[in-house]
């Protein structure tokens, strides 16, 4: 059975996965994974993600090309390995039938099956950050030095990955506390254990420790992200459990049966609840927290590891039902449940139609004509998702901030074409029009996914 939820996990990721365009966060991981590995090392200075995926994405496109294919399958190489590393840990604690039904819950997830699809290094912390809690529960059994030493490696490769991955070792030490009560542990020996392993993981971040602080203090000083409001909570945990109303229900009362059930036992079953309310629970208010207390950096999808444990409880209450006939209805409805939110994916993604918009540029463009692209911040280059489809002279693609590069630009007979995404500050937007209208008349707007395209041409042309 295993093996055909594997199958699963595998369409569901492949499926359709070079169809859709490539947006923007996509087109920058392409870009720079492109590039030679210095030029890529000192580009990833000024941003704050880790340099892993980036790395690991550069060589696979040496392998296979710069397609959209190509470039996202490596995610979904990932995204596949996430299910089988969650079934392996899910029968190491808690036995094959859960394991089973856990591995078959985040094969058909819709969230995970979105970002599995995304040249984005999120399924891979996904991956990362389950074989790091596995190795930890090995580990607090053992306490052998080989498991040890692989727990830090793991761990420090997921904070490689994406800086939420500090979320990871947060939650850990809450687990590894409940271990010592559960266990009734003496704190000072497994204390020293337990700093030595933390202090390990933190040396091995340490060559990136600059570059992160760095980066992290300029987006401190300009980031869009918005503040986060309790709502969030919600729809973090509505994109957890599928978005539907039917995953809602379905997978929310196994959750909830599963951590009753659990924590009105003694013993191991608790400990395994403690463990998964920990998973869950203390990475999204730490993000929650530190988003609305210093600067927002709270966002659903950087969250992702966080829901593993939520398909881990919704197992565990669907496997301690007594009667079989029930375990395969609630695992059937599970399953049914999560196929209107994935056609609702296949067929409209809700990213950026970067081909599209070049493509109708093309059909209609003149050699002379001019495209300007709107770049609302210092941190986004909306550029390169353009280049990726747009080929044409670079000399012919301006990035406008502001009214005074439209003043800048020099008069030409050309024809000029606007590219609007990202927008946050509609005003500017608005500036730019205008300024644009005292020597352009507006011939045509078209609305793609996530972009505005508006063709301008000279005054004079028209008669």
């Amino acid at each position: 059975m295993f093996w055909l939820v594997l199958g699963l996990a595998a369409w569901l990721r492949f499926l359709g996965i070079g169809s859709k365009s490539l947006w923007y966060d996509e087109a920058w991981s392409v870009a720079l994974a492109a590039v030679d590995l210095k030029t890529a090392v000192i580009l990833v200075k000024g941003q704050i993600y880790p340099p892993l995926y980036q790395i690991l994405l550069h060589f696979w496109l040496l392998l296979f090309g710069t397609s959209e294919t190509a470039a996202r399958s490596l995610s979904a190489v990932f995204g596949l390995a996430s299910v089988a590393a969650l079934y392996n840990l899910t029968v190491r604690i808690s036995g094959r039938r859960t394991a089973l039904v856990a591995a078959l819950i985040l094969a058909v997830s819709p969230f995970h099956v979105e970002y599995s699809q995304e040249a984005r290094g999120y399924s891979l912390l996904v991956l990362l950050s389950l074989v790091s809690y596995d190795l930890l529960l090995v580990w607090l059994d053992e306490h052998k030095w080989i498991t040890g030493t692989a727990y830090v490696i793991f761990t420090a490769l997921c904070l490689y990955t994406h800086p939420y991955a500090f979320l990871i070792p947060l939650s850990q030490s809450l687990i590894w506390a409940f271990h010592l009560i559960e266990e009734k542990k003496h704190p000072g020996k497994e204390l020293l254990w337990w700093l030595a392993l933390g202090s390990a993981i933190a040396l091995l971040f340490l060559p990136i420790l600059p570059v992160f602080l760095r980066a992290a203090g300029e987006i401190s000083r300009n980031f869009w992200i918005r503040r986060p409001d309790y709502w969030d909570i919600w729809n973090t945990l509505k994109y957890f459990l599928g978005q539907s109303r039917w995953s809602l229900v379905s997978l929310g009362l196994t959750v909830l049966l599963g951590t009753v059930s659990m924590l009105i036992y003694e013993g191991e079953h608790r400990f395994r609840a403690k463990i998964y309310l920990a998973w869950w629970w203390l990475p999204l208010l730490a993000a929650f927290a530190f988003s609305s207390l210093a600067f927002s950096v709270y966002q659903i999808k950087y969250l992702i590891f966080a829901s593993i444990p939520l398909y881990l409880l919704a197992a565990e209450g669907i496997a301690k039902l007594e009667h079989r006939t029930a375990r395969v209805i609630m695992v059937l409805l599970i399953a049914a449940s999560s196929v209107q939110p994935l056609q609702a994916y296949y067929r409209k993604p809700k990213i950026e139609e970067w081909r599209g918009t070049v493509n109708y540029i093309k059909s209609k463009q003149t050699p002379k004509d001019m495209v300007l692209i709107y770049q609302e911040n210092d941190y986004d280059d909306m550029s390169l998702a353009l280049s990726y489809y747009y080929s044409a002279d670079s000399s012919k693609v301006t990035e406008v901030e502001g009214v005074d590069d439209i003043r800048a630009l020099k008069g030409s007979k050309a024809g000029l074409w606007l590219i609007v995404t990202h927008v946050q500050n509609q005003d500017s937007v608005e500036l730019i029009k205008g300024q644009l209208s005292k020597k352009y008349r507006l011939m045509e707007e078209q609305k793609f996914e996530g972009i505005s395209l508006l063709r301008y041409i000279p005054q004079k042309r028209i008669k």
